[in-house]
């Protein structure tokens, strides 16, 4: 079943780039397993392997690389939905606050297990908004 997932996933890459953004899209790397669900694909196989996940919420994406043992969460604007404003990520033992910039985008790293966010703020008329909070488990 794992592979008709990421066989399906790799095939909308392909031919439908650009179609739903909600879609989740397996990454392209040789020799791992991905299985995704709705806007979010991870990468799957022994639990002492690093496990990475990528997603996006609105205007703001996550791209966790790692394990509680010690991960890195970048988070940044989605593409063609860039933003004035700046993005905080954070998660076990770690919290970074971005800069405002019109490429928002910043990175943190840090060890345990729980959950790590990226939170977009567009800054617009003096004031800040919520843009995007996608989120995703280190364990």
């Amino acid at each position: 079943m794992r592979s008709v997932l990421v066989a399906a996933a790799v095939f909308g890459l392909v031919v439908g780039s650009g179609t739903a953004a909600s879609a989740a899209q397996a990454p392209q790397a040789s020799g791992a397993n991905w299985t995704c669900a709705k806007d979010v694909c991870l990468r799957v196989g022994d639990e002492s392997q690093l496990k990475d996940a990528h997603g996006c919420n609105h205007k703001v994406c996550i791209n966790v690389t790692g394990n509680a043992s010690g991960y890195t969460t970048s988070g940044y604007y989605s593409g063609s939905n860039r933003f004035y404003g700046h993005i905080n990520v954070w998660g076990p033992n770690m919290r970074v606050n971005g800069r405002d910039s019109a490429y928002p985008g910043v990175a943190g790293s840090g060890r345990g297990s729980g959950q790590t966010c990226a939170e977009g703020w567009e800054l617009s008329g003096g004031t800040y908004t919520s843009v995007g909070l996608p989120c995703e488990d280190v364990s």
